[in-house]
């Protein structure tokens, strides 16, 4: 996986940006917050829709009051410079 950059279209000035780290690829996002949605989509664009494929996704070194812990569907954290996050994709069967 190369750095990629996502971009907080919210923002008119250009936002600072994060390097964050997942599943040991290190990427550039200019994102405060990041969706568990957003996450799964960095590491396999469109795979957040799939209905046959569930992720579980572990954080560390978060922005948030607990600097680590698990996220599920729906949920968005705070990032920090070095936020690391863990993605693991499930098959259902």
């Amino acid at each position: 996986m190369s750095e990629t950059t996502a971009h907080d279209s919210a923002t008119a000035k250009p936002a600072k940006e994060f390097n964050i780290i997942i599943n040991a690829e290190q990427l550039t996002v200019t994102l405060r917050e990041i969706s568990f949605d957003e996450v799964v989509n960095l590491v396999l664009p469109g795979g957040a829709s799939d209905p046959n494929k569930s992720f579980t996704i572990t954080y560390r070194k978060s922005e948030e009051a607990k600097h680590d812990g698990t996220m599920v569907e729906g949920d968005t954290i705070k990032i920090k410079e070095g936020t690391v996050f863990n993605v693991t994709p499930t098959t259902k069967s």
